[in-house]
Order: structure tokens, then C-alpha cells, then sequence
């Protein structure tokens, strides 16, 4: 194993928590990661919503916590092809289009129910300062409409940057940071299209740790890349064909990212714990 590659859980590496929904099989893992395979990282969890499902009672966590929601058609990709029911404390939020949502720590949240599910669904739960997924039962407190505006949609930074992509590699899906909501995460998805030769330059990042997120869209085999990426990682180039979260400390150099063999659509997201991206260009 290359030095760096201890860095990159690959679907199947790591154990999936378990998840309270009815029925169990609603829910399709794709890849998960967390201490225990990588320690000093932070929890993160991707998998499919296959089919309509429930959930009981009120949770909280320890950490803040970011849910995604995302189409899984990439040319409606606005569209979940289902209905989300979402309780966050005395707020309940209800939608049916690609979305963040998030939740601080201590807030009672879960997701009630999911309906009408026409097409899966991409899900991922991101801990922005733990280990490990830990949740504990809660009770709503506070006043209805603290929570109302903690879901955002669309690639819309504050600023209006839209970074240069060639023409048909990618659509760019959400953008969240804590400009955008005042204590979330950054945290941005796109689709890749296409292979590509080119990616952003090699950087660090002195004000955050990172996820970066390369997940194939085929939820019939969640695990695979269905491709082959490659992510230049302190000065080493790794190649990964499955489902995979990287996570990079501060500091450590990384990208570009490139795309050599593509045969379907492939979701890429990346985030950390801080609520403001900013990077500086390896000397």
C-alpha cells in the first residue's frame, strides 16, 4: 500500500452503522468512514434510499451533523423522485428536491418518513466533529421556527464563484458553508460526466481538515465506482474503482483530481470541518 492510500476508505472497507428505519432494507450502503479505520478522522456515511421507509422518535448528537440529499438522475438532478418528511426540534421540513440539511449538536432530528420513492436516492451524514456515528434518544425544546431555514438547495456560494469546469464534465448540484448558514460545514457535490484530464491544482489547507467523496451511480451496486479516478495525495497518486471517502488532514497536500475511465455518472462531494474554504497553492 502507497503511503497515503491509509487515508482512503473504499466501499466495503469499513463497517456500516446501523441505521433505525423501517424496513431495513431501504437502505443500500455504499461506503462509510470513521476512527476506526482511520483514526483522527470524521464520521461520514454514504448510502442509497431505495424504497419508502420510517423512522421512530427524536435522536441528538454529540457533534453537528450534515445531512445530503441528492437525486439520483442526473439529468433531473434537481429532483429526489421522493418526498422527505425531516423533524428538527419543534420544525418540521418537507421536500422533494436535492438538499443540505443541517443539524447542531444537541438538536432533536430524524428523518420522519420518506414516500413516493420513484427512483433511489443519494444520502450522506457527515459528524463534523467526531469519530464516530453516536446519536442518543432527545426531546423537541425549542421554539417552533429556530430550525425553519436549516435546509439549503442549489449551488449558490455568497460570493456567486462558480469554479471552471470543462464543457459537459460536471453539473455542479450544492454549495453550504457558514456564510451561507451561520455554524454549517463547507460542503459542495457535483456529477461527473465525462472522463477528464485536467482538475484543480495541487493545494493544502491550513484551516480545515477534508473529505473528498467519489461515489458511483449505480445504486444497484452502491460499492462501485463503475471508473477509475485518481487523487494526487502528498505527492502520490492513488487510484481508486470503488465508492470511496478520502479523508485529508490539514495541511497535507492534495489534487488534482482525474477522471481516466468513466462508464456511468459519478457523484463527487468534498467538505470539512470548517465553515470556510480557503487554500493556498503547494510551493
Amino acid at each position: 500500500m502507497a503511503q497515503y492510500e491509509k487515508y482512503f476508505a473504499k466501499g466495503g472497507s469499513c463497517p456500516i452503522p446501523k441505521f433505525e428505519c423501517t424496513p431495513a432494507d431501504a437502505i443500500r450502503p455504499a461506503v462509510c468512514i470513521d476512527g476506526s479505520l482511520i483514526p483522527g478522522s470524521f464520521f461520514g456515511c454514504v448510502h442509497w434510499i431505495a424504497k419508502d421507509l420510517t423512522t421512530d422518535g427524536l435522536i441528538a448528537h454529540d457533534s453537528d451533523e450534515l445531512h445530503m440529499f441528492i437525486g439520483g438522475d442526473p439529468k433531473d438532478h434537481e429532483n429526489l423522485n421522493a418526498t422527505i418528511e425531516f423533524r428538527l426540534e419543534n420544525d418540521t421540513l418537507v421536500f422533494s428536491d436535492t438538499c443540505f440539511v443541517f443539524v447542531p449538536k444537541g438538536c432533536a432530528h430524524n428523518i420522519v418518513s420518506v414516500k413516493d420513492v420513484k427512483k433511489p436516492l443519494l444520502h450522506y451524514i457527515m459528524h463534523v466533529d467526531d469519530e464516530f456515528y453516536k446519536s442518543f434518544p432527545a426531546e423537541a425544546k425549542a421554539e417552533a421556527g429556530k430550525y425553519a431555514g436549516h435546509r439549503i438547495v442549489k449551488y449558490a456560494p455568497v460570493s456567486g464563484f462558480i469554479p471552471e469546469a470543462p464543457a459537459g464534465f460536471l453539473t455542479f448540484l450544492l454549495w453550504i458553508d457558514g456564510v451561507k448558514l451561520a455554524g454549517a460545514p463547507y460542503t459542495e457535490a457535483v456529477w461527473f460526466h465525462t472522463t477528464n484530464d485536467t482538475g484543480p491544482e495541487n493545494h493544502v489547507h491550513d484551516n480545515l481538515d477534508e473529505f473528498v467523496a467519489f461515489i458511483g451511480g449505480n445504486p444497484d451496486k452502491p460499492e462501485e465506482l463503475n471508473g477509475d479516478i485518481s487523487l494526487l495525495i502528498g505527492g502520490e497518486t492513488i487510484h481508486t474503482d470503488k465508492s470511496t471517502l478520502v479523508f485529508i488532514p490539514r495541511k497535507l497536500s492534495h489534487s488534482p483530481i482525474l477522471v481516466h475511465e468513466l462508464e456511468t455518472d459519478v457523484l463527487h462531494f468534498s467538505g470539512g470541518n470548517g465553515g470556510d474554504y480557503s487554500k493556498d497553492p503547494v510551493q
